[in-house]
């Protein structure tokens, strides 16, 4: 029966359609810089630089004027290898903010390369559709090095979401939020690693100076993302447009979600649906960040800040409709499957913010962040302990998460009404804001890929203090159980059919749904044994690419 039952499912991937991916190969240089920022003297900046080498001529795409680096433009199942060199002067890495991808391709400071060193960042795109971006990650110099201009937008496209009726080409508007001071020779000033962080009082939008954009009367998809070191972001319209949010950190929502304004911490992108078909000719239109009260956030949040304005200097048809639903969420993680809990507190403690009671290890973890690939986990993180209470936006590596509930203590809740309604938790997020006296849960299935990853405040002076800890996953222990039901049998067979070419049947370890899954499953057939039968395992933090001068 199981021999006669496995040839009829063969014969079904014989005549099932592959799922095309490309083969993305990227030349990514870091290098020092200039930019004309404000007028006078040029700008020292480091600047990121690209190159395709194989791949569709989509895949890169230079903003204008600016010294951030290339948006790169990829589809779910993709092969990209990246091969990056340092041209700094001092080393870095470079992470793939979001992206559930390999420990050897994350861009773990461990990782990073020395002066006029490179590596290889090779992945495979297991994600969904989504804005996602992609920044240096090396210790104590993360937010100089994000400051300087090295960051952008890395946009993952699918079926799912090419499928719905939005808004394309130049009516897709990435925007990424800084603020940044200027010395009297128009040197970008850092103020560096401290517990205030840091703001400055100059407004840039995509990298540059002038923040007014040129709109039509069209409906737009605006993908924000909050690059700034430190600030908080209160956004709202000035003539009561809604925010209507449709995307987070992880993709579109299952539905469209208006609020009154958005919250926004450093390193949290959101997709917004802006309708401006309704608007005038020479119509202006005011992004700003709304007051909030400064015992919700800390110490130099909560500030009125204009962000940047529209002018609708053309009329255009349009024809589009804002969708009731758009993509389903995939597997909602219940509570009740959840197979161990772990609470990560934030204290702040002799002169630092610790996580965890912990400060930065480089390799060392503690019992509590170590877990197998592909649990299902619940992590409590309080915002509870120590004099100095700040908001944190926390981001975790690897695999998106959904935010199971929010709760918050009598000391902050004055302070709390004042951005509550503005904290998006529906969705698939990879970082989040934890406010003072809060309390946060999160159901996470950890990645499939084995090995040493990070979760670190994404305020990145706090960060380069050593606000970040390891979790480390070990390889899992029954991966031929796609259904995870304790016995691998017809049903996780029909499950690699069903992602026949994408990365989501993978076996084997390798992001690939294809034969080598099929032998695997066949060879473990049965109820759940550890490991495979004569099948190589990935050894935890094997086969990291090594730096070379």
């Amino acid at each position: 029966m199981k021999i006669r039952t496995i040839i009829s499912a063969l014969s079904v991937v014989l005549t099932t359609t592959l799922v095309s991916a490309d083969d993305i190969s990227i030349n990514l240089v870091a290098s020092n810089s200039t930019q004309q920022m404000v007028p006078g003297f040029q700008t020292n900046v480091f600047r990121y630089t690209a190159n395709l080498v194989t791949g569709p001529p989509s895949t890169l795409t230079v903003l204008p004027n600016t010294y951030l680096g290339p948006t790169i433009s990829v589809n779910t199942g993709d092969n990209v290898h990246v091969h990056f060199q340092n041209n700094l002067l001092v080393e870095t890495t470079t992470h793939w903010h979001g992206l559930d991808v390999t420990e050897a391709a994350d861009g773990h400071p461990k990782d990073a390369m020395p002066a006029g060193g490179s590596y290889d960042y090779d992945f495979i795109v297991r994600n969904r559709a989504g804005t996602y971006w992609y920044h240096p990650h090396p210790d104590m110099m993360t937010g100089e090095q994000v400051y300087k201009g090295l960051a952008s937008f890395l946009i993952v496209s699918d079926d799912a979401e090419q499928a719905l009726d939005l808004p394309r080409g130049e009516f897709d508007l990435p925007i990424c939020i800084q603020d940044a001071d200027f010395d009297s020779s128009n040197q970008l000033v850092f103020s560096g690693a401290n517990m205030m962080g840091m703001f400055g009082n100059t407004q840039l939008i995509n990298g540059r100076v002038d923040t007014n954009y040129s709109a039509a009367t069209r409906i737009y998809r605006v993908r924000l993302l909050n690059g700034s070191q430190s600030r908080i972001l209160k956004l709202a319209f000035d003539d009561g447009s809604p925010m209507v949010v449709i995307g987070v950190d992880g993709g579109l929502l299952e539905a469209p979600k208006q609020v009154p304004y958005l919250m926004m911490g450093p390193g949290e992108r959101y997709e917004l649906w802006v309708d401006f078909s309704t608007k005038n000719l020479s119509d202006v239109i005011s992004l700003q960040s709304l007051a909030f009260d400064q015992l919700a956030g800390g110490i130099g949040q909560g500030d009125a800040k204009d962000i940047m304005t529209f002018t609708i200097d053309r009329s255009e048809q349009e024809t589009l409709v804002l969708p009731t639903s758009l993509v389903p969420m995939g597997e909602i993680y219940d509570v009740a499957d959840v197979t161990s809990e772990k609470v990560w507190p934030i204290v702040w403690g002799s002169g630092e913010f610790l996580l965890n009671g912990q400060t930065f290890d480089m390799l060392g973890t503690i019992a509590n962040e170590r877990a197998s690939g592909d649990a299902l986990e619940k992590i409590t993180m309080t915002n509870l302990e120590g004099n100095i209470k700040f908001a944190h936006p926390m981001h975790l590596h690897g695999r998106q998460f959904q935010i199971l509930s929010r709760s918050i203590a009598a000391g902050g809740v004055n302070a709390y009404n004042t951005v509550k309604d503005g904290l998006v938790d529906d969705g698939w997020h990879d970082t989040f804001l934890i406010m003072p006296y809060e309390t946060v849960e999160l159901l996470i299935r950890w990645s499939k890929h084995p090995g040493l990853f990070m979760y670190h405040c994404h305020n990145l002076p706090h960060e380069d203090m050593g606000m970040m800890r390891n979790f480390e996953l070990s390889a899992q222990t029954c991966p031929a159980d796609l259904n995870r039901d304790g016995v691998i049998n017809i049903s996780d067979f029909l499950e690699i059919i069903a992602q026949w070419g994408s990365p989501f049947g993978d076996v084997t370890g390798d992001d690939r749904t294809d034969v080598a899954d099929i032998l695997a499953t066949i060879a473990d057939w049965g109820v759940c044994s550890p490991g495979f039968r004569g099948l190589p395992q990935v050894p935890l933090r094997s086969g990291r690419p090594k730096p070379s001068k």
